[in-house]
């Protein structure tokens, strides 16, 4: 079972296990984000998956909205 992710003229088709693994390092990520208690290496991995999901993202953002987001950096 593979989901599609629409892109403007590509698809990038990902397995949903691997879309249930990015949901559940997010639940995570949220947990530990309020939990005081975290172990500072629990921290260390949810830091390393937020990186790498943020990596993922600007990979899949379209070249044109890409420049506008360039853009409004800029601006800040």
């Amino acid at each position: 079972m593979h989901t599609v992710i629409g892109r403007r003229r590509n698809r990038v088709h990902l397995p949903a296990v691997e879309e249930l693994v990015v949901l559940e390092r997010i639940e995570l990520i949220a947990r530990l984000g309020v939990c005081y208690e975290s172990q500072a290496k629990d921290k260390d991995i949810a830091l390393i998956w937020i990186s790498e999901l943020a990596g993922e993202m600007k990979t899949n953002i379209a070249p044109e909205k890409a420049e506008v987001i360039k853009h409004l950096a800029t601006i800040s």
